[in-house]
């Protein structure tokens, strides 16, 4: 366990941009992944990756990623605490924390407040299978918690963000899955042409970005929301920065229902909260 001290100026985003530069340099597709463990769920996570755990309580947060090829892969976790970094194949099960895990790390060669994996500095990268991940994000400690950032790079497929059980008959790499159960995929059209938009490289887990025409020129923002605790439904909110024509599906993956959400081509993009989108069942 690598355990020097590290002075935590500056952001995470620079942490995260160091390692990135730090990483191997090859042809890579890339996901990145941003959350907070503050009043997450706790669990008694691997001491690196295994065979022991923990002794006390760690909160953590889960993000569930799609690979449709095999690839080599690596992921960097920047941290504003200090955190630790966990990935799993198939499931994660927080009662069996061994079960399924491929690797974890405390401290990467930053320090306290970054994370890596593989977890060996000697090696580039891990060799992952077609299938669903889960990547577990949690705390050296159980008073360690805050906002952290993760990437995944793989040689070959485009990490996907969040896993479902079921799409729509579109490119896969041009939906996102939120809240693992919500599939979501936008039709854009102009007065000359039409096209598929396409996820910016960069989510949550209720939470997606979408371009139209360039990737650095960002066009809708769309969020499903868990408010079973509130009316018994997921909300869906949209918002768009576009005079452009849309329209958006968003399919629930377990029951087949789909909602539509759409903007005529001229007309500046109305605000959407749908705050009985899907009832909880």
């Amino acid at each position: 366990m690598r355990r020097s001290w590290l002075t935590l100026a500056g952001s995470v985003l620079c942490t995260l941009l160091a390692l990135v530069l730090a990483a191997p340099v090859h042809g890579d597709a890339g996901q990145t992944f941003s959350g907070n463990t503050e009043n997450g769920p706790t669990f008694n996570r691997p001491v690196g990756g295994g065979p022991s755990v923990s002794t006390s309580l760690v909160r953590y947060r889960v993000q569930r990623f799609r690979l449709e090829q095999d690839s080599s892969c690596y992921i960097v976790s920047a941290q504003d605490y200090d955190g630790y970094l966990h990935l799993y194949r198939n499931s994660f099960n927080p009662a069996l924390p061994l079960v399924n895990l491929v690797d974890g790390d405390d401290d990467a060669e930053l320090g306290i407040g970054t994370s890596r994996i593989p977890a060996d500095l000697n090696t580039n990268s891990v060799a992952l299978t077609a299938g669903t991940y889960f990547l577990v994000t949690s705390g050296f400690s159980a008073s360690s918690q805050g906002f952290f950032q993760n990437t995944i790079h793989c040689n070959v497929a485009q990490p996907l963000q969040g896993s479902c059980s079921q799409y729509f008959g579109v490119p896969i790499e041009q939906q996102v899955c939120l809240q693992n159960r919500f599939v979501v995929a936008i039709n854009w059209n102009t007065a000359s042409n039409s096209g598929l938009a396409t996820p910016v490289r960069s989510g949550t887990n209720d939470t997606a970005l979408y371009w139209f025409f360039g990737e650095t020129n960002w066009e809708v923002m769309i969020k499903v929301l868990d408010a079973c605790g509130l009316n018994g439904h997921y909300w869906v909110f949209i918002g768009a920065l576009t005079d452009q024509g849309y329209s958006i599906s968003v399919g629930d993956a377990q029951t087949g229902q789909v909602n539509a959400y759409s903007n005529f081509l001229g007309d500046q993009a109305p605000a959407v909260t749908d705050t009985t989108a899907f009832p909880c069942n």
